[in-house]
C-alpha cells in the first residue's frame, strides 16, 4: 500500500473529523508518492554523533535536569491519554523514582502537569529501572518491575489541571514486568508479576478506581512459563516468554477456562522474546526479540492454528550508527494500520509499512539517541507511542527524555539529500546537498540550546544555481552544551522549507567500559581507558547482588565467569578509582 492511502486510511477510519480538517494533506501525499522513490535511494542515513531523521519531525524534547539514574538510565517506558470531553492529549513516562505527566495538545510546547514520586507500600521511595503504563476510560494505571509499589491508577478526569492518585495496591502484586488493558472487556492482565512468576494475573476493571481479582494462573502447565510482556486481541492473549524464546496464544474468552491455541518457536533467529503487537484485523502480529542482531518477525496469524514458520518475514532497522552490520536491537513494536512503530534501542524510533509482507520498506525514522557509537548495552530509545487522535508519536529515551514527533509533513519542492553535523575541537561542521534549487534564494542555518524547544538564527549561505553541496562552520559552541541545527531553504517567495534536525552531543562523554552482549559462561568486558581497583557487582532484576569480583588493575579484555549465573537479564555494576558505570547485561 502506498504511503498516501496509507494515511488517508488511517485518518479516515481512525480520526474521520481530523481528516475532514486537514485534507491539505492529500497534495503533499500525491507528490511524496511521486518522488518516493528518489527520495529514498537518495537520503541516507547519517552518523558522525548526528541526530538523523527521515520523513520525521522533532517538535519537542524535554528532559528534567538532575534526575536518578539507575543502570545508566534516567527514563523508561511512555504511553498517551486524550480526555473524552476537553481533548487535552496527555504524555505519562516513567522515571526511576517518579511518573511524569505532560500536557502534550500543542505538541510543540509540552507542559509539565504532574510529578508523582513513587514510593513503595512502606512509604519509602521506590526506584525502578522498569515501569510500564496504560489507560482505561479516565484513568492510568502503572506498574513497576521493582520494589513493592504494587498496581497504581490515577485519576485523568481533571487534566490538564491535575492529575490524582486514587488506589494504590499490592493486594495483587508487589512488582509486576508489563500489564495490558483490553479495553473492550474491561480487563487488565498482569505479565511477569512475582506473585505468579510462571504466568498471569487478571483483573477486572468494571469499577476503574477499584480492580477486582478474575484469575491468577500459571501457565507452565499448559505449556507456557515466565511471561515479559502481553498482548490481547479479541479475548486471546499473546504472550511473549522471554528465554524460552517463544511466542504463545491463549483463549482467555473465559477466564476460569484459559487454554492453549498456537505457539511460534524454532523460528530464525530466535532470541529473547520480549514483546508482540496484533494489526487491527488479527491477521498478522510482529514479535521482537530483544537480542542483538535479531531481526523483527512479521507473523501471518490467519490460520493461527496452522502457523509454521513459512508465515514469518523477517526485516530489521539498518543501522544509524557506526558499527557492524547487524548488530542493532529492538524493544517495543506498534501497529497502526498499516505502519508498525518500532522502538529500537540504540536506533531511535522506526516506522516501517507492512502493508506488503513481500516488500516492506522503512518509511521513517528519527535517532531518540544520537551519543550511540556502537551497539553494546541497551541504551536509547525505549518506547513509542503512536495513537493519539492528533497524529502525533510519542517516544521516550532512556537518557534523553520525552520526545514529540510526527512523519513529516512539509513541501518537498527541495530535496535534502543529505545533512551532518560533525564536532572539530571548539568548532561544528554543518555539510548538507540538495536537489534542484533553482526556485531558491538562500539557506539560513538556526541552532537550539534548550533541546529544540527554540532556534535561533546564526548564519545564512548563499545559493548557487549550479551547486548542490554546501557547509557553514559554527564557531561559537561549548565544548559541554547539546546543541540541536536545523537548515531552513528560502524559497523566491519567502517561504521556508526545514531540513531534518541534527544533534551534537557533548564533547566530553565516552564509556570507559564495554561488555559483549549476550553472554554464556563468560562475559568478556573490554576496559577502554586503564583503571585501578575496579569491583564488578552483577544484579538480577530485583536488585539482588548475585556474583562480584575485584581486581586491582584489569586488563584491557577480561572475561568474567558468570557460568554459575541462571539465563535471563542482569545488572552490570562497575565501579573504579574515580568512575562507576553500569549496563544491562544478557545471559543465555
Amino acid at each position: 500500500m502506498s504511503l498516501i492511502r496509507h494515511l488517508r486510511c488511517i485518518n479516515t477510519h481512525y480520526f474521520p473529523d481530523i481528516y475532514r480538517r486537514k485534507a491539505g494533506i492529500i497534495s503533499y501525499l500525491y507528490r511524496y508518492s511521486m518522488r518516493k522513490c528518489l527520495f529514498l535511494l537518495c537520503f541516507l542515513p547519517l552518523f558522525a554523533n548526528g541526530q538523523s531523521s527521515f520523513n520525521m519531525t522533532l517538535l519537542a524534547n524535554e528532559v528534567i535536569p538532575n534526575l536518578p539514574v539507575r543502570s545508566g538510565a534516567k527514563y523508561n517506558d511512555v504511553w498517551g491519554f486524550k480526555h473524552p470531553t476537553n481533548g487535552t492529549e496527555v504524555a505519562i513516562i516513567g522515571g526511576i523514582e517518579a511518573i511524569f505527566f505532560y500536557n502534550v495538545t500543542s505538541p510543540a510546547n509540552p507542559v509539565l502537569i504532574h510529578t508523582h514520586p513513587v514510593t513503595n507500600l512502606n512509604g519509602t521511595t521506590n526506584g525502578s529501572l522498569w515501569r510500564d503504563f496504560k489507560t482505561y476510560q479516565n484513568y492510568a494505571y502503572a506498574s513497576a518491575d521493582e520494589g513493592d509499589s504494587g498496581l497504581i491508577v490515577f485519576d485523568l478526569s481533571q487534566v490538564p489541571t491535575t492529575v490524582t492518585k486514587v488506589y494504590q495496591s499490592n493486594q495483587f502484586w508487589n512488582r509486576s514486568h508489563n500489564i495490558y488493558i483490553d479495553t473492550e472487556h474491561a480487563r487488565l492482565y498482569a505479565a511477569g508479576p512475582n506473585t505468579q512468576s510462571s504466568g498471569i494475573i487478571i483483573l477486572n476493571l468494571q469499577t476503574p478506581a477499584a480492580p477486582t481479582l478474575l484469575r491468577s494462573l500459571s501457565l507452565t502447565s499448559i505449556g507456557g512459563g515466565y511471561v515479559h510482556d502481553i498482548h490481547v486481541r479479541d479475548t486471546i492473549a499473546y504472550c511473549s516468554h522471554g528465554s524460552l524464546h517463544k511466542l504463545s496464544m491463549y483463549s482467555v474468552n473465559n477466564v476460569n477456562n484459559i487454554f492453549p491455541i498456537a505457539s511460534i518457536e524454532n523460528y530464525q533467529e530466535a532470541g529473547y522474546n520480549h514483546s508482540s503487537w496484533v494489526n487491527e484485523d488479527a491477521t498478522f502480529l510482529v514479535m521482537v526479540d530483544e537480542t542483538h542482531g535479531s531481526d523483527v518477525k512479521l507473523v501471518d496469524i490467519d490460520t493461527m492454528e496452522d502457523i509454521s514458520t513459512d508465515d514469518i518475514t523477517t526485516f530489521y532497522s539498518e543501522l544509524l550508527g557506526a558499527s557492524a552490520p547487524g548488530s542493532s536491537i529492538v524493544h517495543n513494536p506498534f501497529i497502526l494500520g498499516d505502519l508498525v512503530y518500532l522502538a529500537y534501542y540504540h536506533d531511535g524510533v522506526q516506522v516501517y509499512d507492512i502493508s506488503d509482507p513481500t516488500n516492506i520498506e522503512r518509511i521513517a525514522y528519527l535517532d531518540t539517541y544520537p551519543d550511540n557509537t556502537d551497539y553494546f548495552g541497551y541504551e536509547g530509545c525505549w518506547g513509542v507511542y503512536p495513537y493519539l487522535p492528533s497524529g502525533i508519536i510519542l517516544a521516550s529515551d532512556q537518557t534523553y527524555g520525552l520526545y514529540v514527533l510526527e512523519l513529516t509533513q512539509q513541501s518537498l519542492d527541495i530535496d535534502f539529500l543529505s545533512f551532518e553535523a560533525v564536532r572539530k575541537d571548539e568548532d561544528v561542521q554543518l555539510n548538507w546537498s540538495v536537489a534542484d534549487a533553482s526556485f531558491g534564494n538562500k539557506f539560513e542555518i538556526y541552532r537550539s540550546a534548550d533541546g529544540g524547544k527554540s532556534f535561533q538564527p546564526i548564519g545564512k549561505v548563499k545559493l548557487e544555481e549550479s551547486e548542490i553541496n554546501y557547509s557553514f562552520l559554527d564557531e561559537n559552541v561549548l565544548p559541554r552544551q547539546r546543541y540541536l541545527y536545523r537548515i531552513d531553504f528560502i524559497e523566491l517567495d519567502g517561504k521556508h522549507i526545514a531540513s531534518p534536525i541534527r544533534t551534537i552531543i557533548p564533547s566530553n562523554t565516552s564509556s570507559t567500559i564495554k561488555v559483549v552482549n549476550p553472554a554464556t559462561h563468560a562475559l568478556i568486558v573490554d576496559i577502554l581507558k586503564p583503571i585501578e581497583n575496579a569491583e564488578f557487582r552483577i544484579f538480577n532484576l530485583e536488585g539482588k547482588e548475585v556474583w562480584s569480583k575485584v581486581m586491582a588493575e584489569p586488563k584491557a579484555r577480561i572475561e568474567l565467569n558468570i557460568s554459575t549465573l541462571i539465563p535471563g537479564q542482569y545488572v552490570l555494576t562497575t565501579t573504579w578509582l574515580g568512575g562507576a558505570e553500569n549496563m544491562m547485561i544478557q545471559k543465555w
